[in-house]
């Protein structure tokens, strides 16, 4: 009986004690609190009041529009063309995005829904901080650390480019994956749970980047012969996500975009556009970040981090896969790039002993990035106005 109730007592200590690192992360200070404001607001303007400039941006807005309209109709597919054929297919597309995006049209009729799209869009992109910020000081407990990882994702011209031919729906799945990791970081079954549904819900090209993330992250987790809750979330979610839409729908996603997309030169665009929306400066500081993790960390280094080393990895393989005569959507991959470099840049950072000069110059160096992102921006926002 003492034995008993001294198990039952080790396991409600290790119960609280998850309990306590969990409300660690997430207990932010008023000044921490403050500067993400700052960042989540500053990045919202300056994405959302160039493009509400124009009535539309890119040809991708007026897709995610007839999907929103078509959902009226009872319908989750509508009508594309399938290459230069000129003949049209069903095409299924996940619906959440679309879903809110309604929801909104019906709230404020009297906003152009171009608009709307162009500032949920935004604001969504802009968010994405929060979760690359809890990340790192999940992981090294470092505020500063997780500020400026946000912050070099903040300047970052990926996303911005996406924004201007209309990637919305992609970009609510990036935000939404990089919570999911979180989830995988915490143990936490319901956000774990959530994410998944909600990411495969929204975009099938981030549902397929998830997919080849987390299967090599579980086959890790099976040989050390450990599967944490979140997995379990992980599971619900996705299937949640399949009765609802994917049972009825690959079948229709794989067809088009197994004949349709574009084909192109990839080895004559791949590193010239990586250079271009990752950019030097983020690529350098992450393996920078990398390299003073592993100095510091040796063979520790892989412990507890499994999942940020995979999805660092993934976006680079699927990038330069035509090299081994892999030739589908090369160029999209690159968006999702920027968002594990800057966790380990900011996982680096917080490793030094003395870092307060290092932040202040990693800020001043991207400050200067931001400038020459927003100077790609506006070009980038001039070239996609449909004639």
């Amino acid at each position: 009986m003492q034995f008993e109730e001294t198990s039952m007592m080790r396991i409600r200590i290790a119960e609280c004690s998850k309990v306590l690192v969990g409300l660690r992360d997430l207990s932010v200070a008023h000044w921490e609190l403050l500067v993400l404001c700052l960042l989540f607001v500053a990045g919202f303007l300056i994405r959302a009041l160039p493009l509400l400039q124009y009535p539309r941006v890119g040809g991708d807005p007026f897709v995610h529009y007839r999907y929103a309209m078509a959902l009226l109709d009872g319908k989750l597919s509508v009508p594309v063309e399938a290459g230069s054929s000129g003949s049209t297919v069903e095409l299924y597309y996940p619906p959440l995005f679309h879903l809110v995006s309604l929801s909104f049209f019906f709230a404020f009729p009297n906003v152009d829904p171009y608009a709307i799209m162009k500032i949920l869009a935004s604001a969504t992109d802009a968010l994405q901080i929060v979760p690359i910020y809890l990340i790192v000081k999940r992981v090294s407990g470092s505020s500063a650390g997780g500020l400026v990882a946000a912050y070099s994702l903040f300047v970052t011209r990926s996303d911005y480019q996406m924004l201007t031919w209309g990637g919305y729906a992609n970009i609510a799945g990036l935000l939404l994956f990089a919570f999911l990791v979180y989830a995988l970081m915490t143990d936490r079954l319901v956000l774990s749970a959530v994410s998944s549904a909600a990411l495969a819900l929204t975009h099938q090209l981030s549902t397929l980047f998830a997919i080849a993330v987390l299967m090599p992250y579980f086959v890790v987790l099976l040989w050390r012969k450990r599967i944490p809750k979140s997995v379990v979330g992980v599971f619900l979610g996705g299937g949640v996500a399949y009765v609802t839409f994917y049972q009825f729908a690959w079948q229709s996603i794989y067809y088009y975009y197994s004949n349709f997309t574009p084909v192109y030169d990839q080895g004559l665009y791949m590193t010239p556009y990586v250079l271009e929306l990752v950019g030097p400066l983020l690529l350098s500081c992450a393996a920078i970040g990398f390299t003073l993790v592993w100095t510091n960390e040796g063979r520790k280094l892989v412990k507890g981090k499994e999942v940020l080393m995979i999805w660092a990895v993934v976006p680079f393989i699927l990038a330069y896969a035509y090299l081994f005569g892999v030739q589908w959507h090369g160029l999209r991959w690159i968006h999702f790039i920027p968002q594990p470099l800057s966790v380990w840049m900011g996982i680096g950072l917080a490793s030094l002993r003395k870092r307060n000069l290092p932040i202040v110059g990693f800020v001043l160096i991207f400050t200067v990035q931001l400038i020459l992102t927003l100077q790609g921006y506006s070009s980038d926002i001039l070239r996609n106005i449909p004639q």
